[in-house]
């Protein structure tokens, strides 16, 4: 009898914790530390006595671990949230992603979301041009005439190889100009290294004092340096999505769901902009100093081009390579 009422004691005590909701998830995340600290307090006010942990880091680091996580049995992320959108298609493609669109999701724009609800944008940084204004009288108009010969040795970027904006920059370029662009910033001695930041102290260096950067990280240098001026090409400015979606695990997904909701909620879209961050859900102003979304002209998004970058990525890469490294 008492082996029984043991028995039922420990089976009572397993159903009650495998009842029990989850209280800590993970987020995998590319924004920026001080986008973490905001979101951490707001998350903490709507989600009382979960724990909220975060592993940041550049979109190529994020997917290195979380696919060697896949490999090894199992990743650790609840949410994923990064730039890298081909990464994304990859994990769609193989089971990796749980299907769910957030609330709010329908006001998001269909380019910004995938088709059978496998991730949706939460912000769109923008990719844009910048210079130092003590060096550069007269500044560029377009992302094209950086291979003209007067920008020779005045050009950088972000790697492409380890920052998704840049990769997605770069073959948007590519897709645009052809590899003869990215011959001719190679012949122009461009610095194509780090992540955004390093492109800014490039620039505020002299060291190359034009780049291509996130605007988020020029609107952050507001009233601080006057020195970096924004340019908004006219060949387009790149449009980029911090993708946000549900990794695949054996654990009940009501608080990964929940907090997928809360990011498109108005509370979630008002942190992106105070990042300086353009919104996903419709109705949303533009980040502070920032023009209104809609009137930049921007180099467009295709279904096809997703789907042509997603498959030749590793390809892209590895020319890419050839011709910066060779």
């Amino acid at each position: 009898m008492i082996w029984k009422i043991l028995m039922f004691s420990f089976l009572l005590a397993s159903c009650q914790k495998a009842q029990d909701p989850q209280k800590e998830l993970w987020i995998y995340t590319s924004m920026y530390k001080d986008t973490i600290a905001d979101l951490t307090i707001e998350l903490g006010k709507a989600f009382p006595g979960v724990t909220i942990n975060w592993y940041q880091a550049g979109s190529e680091e994020i997917a290195a671990r979380a696919n060697g996580e896949i490999m090894a049995g199992g990743i650790r992320a609840d949410l994923l949230i990064s730039s890298d959108r081909f990464w994304y298609e990859e994990l769609a493609r193989s089971n990796m992603l749980e299907a769910y669109r957030p609330q709010n999701a329908e006001k998001v724009p269909e380019y910004l979301k995938h088709s059978e609800g496998f991730y949706t944008a939460v912000s769109m940084p923008v990719m844009v041009l910048t210079y130092n204004k003590e060096a550069v009288p007269n500044p560029p108009k377009t992302y094209k005439e950086m291979t003209e010969a007067k920008w020779k040795d005045k050009f950088t970027t972000g790697s492409p190889l380890s920052s998704g904006t840049n990769f997605t920059t770069m073959v948007m370029m590519k897709k645009h100009y052809g590899w003869d662009y990215i011959k001719g910033l190679k012949n122009n001695h461009v610095i194509s290294q780090g992540g955004n930041s390093a492109v800014i102290r490039r620039v505020q260096t002299l060291e190359r004092p034009v780049g291509w950067v996130l605007l988020e990280d020029l609107l952050r240098l507001q009233g601080k340096d006057d020195r970096l001026g924004i340019i908004y090409p006219e060949d387009g400015v790149v449009t980029h999505a911090n993708i946000m979606a549900i990794a695949k695990r054996p654990l009940d997904r009501a608080l990964a769901k929940k907090v997928a909701d809360w990011m498109l909620s108005d509370a979630g879209q008002k942190a992106m902009l105070r990042s300086f961050m353009y919104a996903t859900v419709d109705g949303q102003p533009a980040p502070k100093g920032a023009p209104e979304l809609n009137t930049l002209k921007a180099f467009p998004w295709s279904a096809e081009f997703i789907n042509e970058v997603t498959e030749q990525r590793i390809d892209i890469k590895d020319e890419y390579t050839e011709i910066m490294f060779q």
